[in-house]
Parts: structure tokens; sequence; C-alpha cells
């Protein structure tokens, strides 16, 4: 690999502060409490193809994986066999115009064809996360992998890159990454081409798949396993890259966000938004959850560290200044977020990987 060394890095290091604004009052909401065991993956997507926004959910234990139909979440299986991991995306993969799920479930990543669901192999490796779209804008959806680094398993040095090319035909390219977990689709350096953002790194999308051009972000983030997401928090208009740590339990690290230089291709600056929280923040997510015009973040842990398991908002108060408010001390071990109800704001979904109960967090801000 070719590492960036000749930067000097920068790091903003910020307190949380107290203030008297108004935040919004988040309702728990159970959507299922008969969900499938070891509810690891959640997700959301147009799965009878109404025009509306559905939820997915799967579990590990068990095995199985159920869609929740908007706006009343009517329950419906996808399968009720197999072992669900930790996500999956919703795509037109086979340009039906019928919208099918693409899923890690164990030791394999897998299509379920809709609308009858019927499964279809891309590959039999052991995944985690999974990003699924055109990548090399020939018409055709195309699929990234990567496994995760903890426990023991091996596969979070490695991303796989699935062409779809003819229809139905997976072509598989890989290259060799630093060990970890987390990966999120994003474009970086704003070319109308998705690119490919791991743990410190960011993949440009050269547009073939067999060639990323990689990027190193910051040589001052040391943590492996990694919750990923991308927005533009300082509203500058380019996307900066989020950080949380994912895993182990037991150990402490911090919440950060990089801000994008100039050009992306170079040491990115790092902001530190919470300074000492503990390795289990499995899920990272952005959005502007009090509706004030700037970019907040979202945190959730996961039953492996010490209670309790915050599902917390930092509020963005501009100025690298951030505002915490724990919405649930139930945790969760992944989480989407969406405007569920259709009110104007922004609402969360998610569960804890050792229960069945699927959860909405409704926000009560309204526009």
């Amino acid at each position: 690999m070719k590492v960036l060394l000749n930067f000097t890095s920068t790091i903003t290091i910020v307190f949380l502060i107290s203030c008297s604004r108004e935040k919004p009052l988040f309702t728990e909401r159970i959507i299922d409490d008969q969900a499938p065991s070891n509810l690891w993956m959640k997700s959301i997507g147009d799965v009878n193809m109404d025009g509306k926004t559905d939820i997915l959910a799967g579990g590990w234990l068990k095995g199985g994986m159920v869609a929740y139909l908007a706006p009343d979440w009517k329950k419906t299986t996808i399968t009720d066999s197999l072992k669900i991991s930790t996500d999956a995306e919703v795509m037109d993969v086979n340009n039906d115009k019928t919208n099918d799920v693409v899923a890690v479930v164990d030791k394999a990543i897998v299509w379920f064809e809709g609308p009858d669901w019927k499964l279809h192999l891309i590959d039999s490796i052991i995944g985690h996360d999974v990003e699924v779209y055109d990548f090399d804008n020939d018409g055709l959806i195309d699929v990234v992998s990567r496994n995760q680094g903890a426990f023991g398993t091996t596969g979070g040095h490695t991303l796989y890159f699935y062409n779809q090319k003819p229809l139905e035909t997976w072509t598989k390219y890989q290259i060799e990454i630093p060990e970890g977990e987390g990966i999120k689709m994003a474009d970086i350096n704003l070319d109308n081409k998705m690119d490919i953002v791991t743990n410190g790194y960011w993949f440009e999308n050269t547009g073939n798949m067999a060639q990323w051009k990689e990027h190193r972000f910051t040589d001052t983030w040391e943590w492996v396993n990694t919750a990923i997401d991308v927005a533009d928090i300082n509203n500058d208009g380019r996307p900066d890259i989020l950080h949380s740590p994912s895993e182990l339990g037991g150990n402490h690290y911090h919440i950060s966000w990089f801000e994008t230089p100039e050009d992306p291709a170079l040491i990115w600056k790092e902001h530190i938004v919470a300074d000492s929280v503990e390795t289990v923040l499995h899920s990272i997510g952005a959005a502007d959850f009090d509706l004030d015009g700037k970019i907040d973040l979202v945190v959730a842990a996961m039953q492996q560290g010490v209670d309790p398991d915050e599902v917390a908002i930092y509020y963005n108060l501009g100025k690298n200044k951030w505002e915490k408010q724990v919405i649930s001390t139930g945790g969760s071990h992944s989480m989407r977020i969406y405007d569920f109800d259709k009110d104007g704001d922004t609402d969360i979904i998610g569960a804890n990987f050792a229960e069945n109960i699927l959860k909405m967090w409704i926000n009560g801000k309204k526009k």
C-alpha cells in the first residue's frame, strides 16, 4: 500500500458544553417485539415498489429477514432460514423494475429477487458490510463488501468488488487494505462517481471496477474497527467523514469528524466530537435532527460494553462545539435514520444485537 507520510496532521479537541437551546423530544415506539432473534441487520428501502420507504430487519441466531411495509409497518417475510449478518441494501439488481435485497448472510453475499424473494448467490465469503450501486455507470448494479477484523476473524483487510457484467454475472476484484471493519460509499471528490470510505482511507472510483485509487486521509485515527458515515458537517459544500470506534468493549477512544481539504487526496484535519467513549459505538449517522441548518451526529452503543448502552445525539452548535442528548439507554447494534413518519424531521430505527425487539425513536421536532 502507498501511505502518505509527508503531511502534518492537526487535531482539534472539542469539549461538550451545556446550553439552554431547545432539543427535540424523541418518543420510543416498538415496531415489532417478535422480530428475528439477534437483530443484527436494519435497513430501509422501497421493498414493494409503492413509492414508500419500508424497513428491513434480519436476525443472526435463528436466521430470518422480514420487511415492515410503510406506513403501517405490516410485516412480511423475505426469508425465514438464512442467518442474516450486519448489512443489507435495497436495489433493483436485475433491471426488471422491481426492487431486490442484497444482503450479507452466513458465509455469503446474496441477493433476494423481488417480489417472490428467490435466493441468488453473489459469492461465498464471510462479510460484514455491503454497499450497492452502479459504480461503473454501465446500467448494472455492482456490489462492494468487507468483513470485520475483530473476534479473530479474517477478511477485514480486504475490499471485495463485484462487477455485474453481463446481467446476473459477477466478476470479483479485491484489494488489500488496513485491518478493520466499516465501509461507506460517497462522492468524496465531487466527480459524480461514488467512492468507498474505510477506516482512515478512501478509494477513488476511476470508473473501472478493477481499478480504485487509494488515498489515506488521516494519520491520527488509530482505532481499527470503525463505524463510518459521510456528511457535510461544516456546510462548505464538501463531504466530511465521520468515525466512531465500533469494537471491542472495555476500551475507550473518541468520536471524530474529518474535514475535507480543497484537495481531498491530502491529509484531512481531524476534529474530536467526544474525547472518551467506550469502543462499542457500532453505528454512526448524520442528519439535521433539530432543523437548525447544521448536521448533527447520532451514535449507538451495542451490548458489548458497560451499561447503559446509549443511543445519543451530538448536536452541532457550530465552531466545533457539540451538545449531547441521550435518547435511549437500550442501545443498538446498527441503525438507520429517515423521516419515517413523514413529518419533516429525521427519526431513527434500531435494536441491539441480542434482542428481537425493533424500535423506532420518533423525532418530535416538526417543521
